[in-house]
């Protein structure tokens, strides 16, 4: 068994779960980092490596899709 621990944004952690589902992926909520970021360990098998590197990369770009929205939303008050 291998265990990657992943630190989600509050505000994707949806998306971030289908994902999970969608893989099949073992996993469990451990708890919340000094960010309020989600800490979700997934549990998985050697076999298994290469979905949960596509899980990571989704969460990458999770994290650039909300962090363009926040500079979007910051340019449409500075108007």
């Amino acid at each position: 068994m291998r265990k990657a621990e992943f630190e989600v944004p509050s505000e994707v952690m949806a998306e971030f779960a289908d994902e999970m589902v969608n893989r099949d992926l073992d996993n469990k909520v451990i708890g919340t980092n000094e960010d309020s970021e989600i800490l979700v360990e997934v549990i998985y098998e050697k076999e298994e490596s290469k979905s949960v590197d596509e899980l990571e990369k989704i969460l990458d770009n999770l994290r650039e899709q909300m962090e363009e929205e926040e500079e979007e939303e910051e340019e449409d008050e500075d108007q």
